[in-house]
């Protein structure tokens, strides 16, 4: 009865179980069935902007919600991450990763890692990765001179792997070379599921009680072992680039031992960035890759627009550099709705309201409300984005769509505690789409979509 009329969150609207049910079945449900976004999307679409996802928790799918809730505010607290949200990292004792830390840590961290991906950075780090798009390319065109078939997703992910493991830890994962993914990268696949699965135990009981400790035996022992093991593999790796103090190239841990002087960063907190780079540049972007090219070929005649645009803007692939592909339009229209669609994490990124309260989105709410911008809901509401459902890359420069809300699309979130790897993403998609479909014309065996 309390939480149906006399809770502070009453009046917002929602389905019967989730604004009643304290250990929130359905949000449990759709996390470990993968279908969190889209069932929350299905709620936006009945109930409108604002809709009450458990007692105490608010999902919102608006503009000003971004910014409320993730944007810089001048004279205000920061939002904190919420209790139950989690990572993919076997946590370490006393040490968190970026993803993970308070606020104060996370400032911290944070100015001693962007360096590493900041644009100047990585643009000096242009040649391994236009090295990795070379040995994708000439695998590409081994299968070209056969006429065979070949598992495009597959390569991307390759690809995307080798490049991560070669700027986190000096060498890469070797997968292009061997056609073939390493053991690792099941490592990283079960982290990730095991960090879905503590998300739902979080839903269930109270973080850090000794229900929800005790319901961490959910976790299947093969699936927590994998993910100690990736943990593992991560500091072998980090320590071994860290011994070899005479390595100048510029891979991630070069601009962290150059900042060692002025931020104090510890060891162990290399090592759980390290395993979170891992898990969170590689097949996020593989995803997109393999996305933007389904929608192309889709859609012929905006695939052939993209095609004529590269290939007129660059007499040969020597041309292509990331400055110059930057500014391709079509290309970057391309990226930016295939984003909007596929959004590589759809979920919310759960914050609490600060002490005091605070207002979101014109709604005053109190202190210690789980909220949250759903990155589905956004880019696929109607109230933001004409035709929502469809690949629509005209969108993003052309006036016919002027009355689209198009900051509503955040694939990277937005604020301090944006995606730290935004700019190395960008800068992969363009090399690898404009030096491909420089050189080559792709579809699929069957000739369907």
């Amino acid at each position: 009865v309390y939480r149906l009329w006399f809770h502070p969150l009453a009046k917002y609207p929602g389905p019967f179980w989730n604004r009643v049910s304290q250990v929130k079945f359905p949000a449990i449900y759709s996390v470990l069935s993968g279908r969190l976004p889209m069932d929350t999307k299905t709620l936006h679409d009945r109930y409108g902007s604002v809709v009450r996802l458990s007692p105490n928790e608010l999902s919102f799918n608006t503009v000003q919600a971004w910014e409320d809730i993730y944007g810089l505010r001048q004279g205000k607290r920061p939002y904190s991450k919420d209790p139950i949200h989690v990572g993919s990292v076997d946590p370490v004792a006393g040490v968190s990763t970026i993803s993970m830390a308070d606020n104060d840590t996370h400032a911290r961290q944070r100015r001693a890692l962007s360096h590493g991906f900041s644009q100047q950075a990585l643009w000096g780090q242009e040649e391994i990765v236009q090295s990795f798009v070379s040995k994708l390319l000439s695998n590409i065109a081994s299968f070209a001179s056969t006429n065979s078939a070949f598992n495009i997703v597959d390569w991307y992910n390759f690809m995307t792997f080798d490049v991560i493991g070669e700027l986190s830890f000096g060498e890469s994962f070797g997968c292009l070379e061997r056609g073939d993914f390493h053991f690792w990268i099941t490592l990283i696949f079960r982290a990730v599921q095991a960090g879905a699965i503590e998300t739902a135990t979080r839903r269930f009981a109270t973080p850090g009680s000794p229900l929800q400790q005790y319901l961490m035996r959910w976790i299947p022992n093969e699936m927590r072992t994998k993910r100690k093991d990736h943990l593992a593999y991560s500091r072998e790796k980090v320590l071994k680039r860290l011994s070899d103090t005479k390595n100048e190239r510029k891979d991630f841990i070069y601009y962290i031992l150059r900042q060692s002087k002025r931020i104090d960063l510890s060891q162990d907190e290399i090592i759980v960035n390290g395993a979170l780079f891992i898990v969170a540049g590689s097949e996020t972007t593989a995803m997109t890759l393999s996305a933007m090219t389904n929608f192309l070929i889709a859609h012929p005649y905006k695939f052939e627009r993209l095609k004529r645009e590269i290939r007129s803007t660059f007499v040969s692939e020597n041309e292509i550099t990331v400055e110059k592909v930057t500014a391709l339009q079509y290309l970057n229209a391309c990226i930016e709705e295939t984003l909007r669609m596929l959004p590589p994490a759809p979920i919310g990124f759960l914050r609490s309201v600060p002490p005091g309260g605070d207002t979101i989105d014109g709604l005053l709410l109190p202190e210690g409300t789980t909220v949250s911008v759903s990155t589905w809901c956004a880019a696929h509401s109607p109230a933001n984005f004409k035709n929502p459902d469809e690949f629509i890359p005209e969108r993003w420069f052309d006036p016919a769509y002027s009355s689209d809300n198009r900051l509503a699309s955040r694939p990277f979130s937005l604020g301090p505690r944006g995606c730290i790897g935004k700019n190395l993403a960008y800068m992969e998609m363009r090399l690898v789409f404009s030096r491909l479909f420089w050189s080559f014309d792709i579809k699929t065996v069957d000739g369907a979509p």
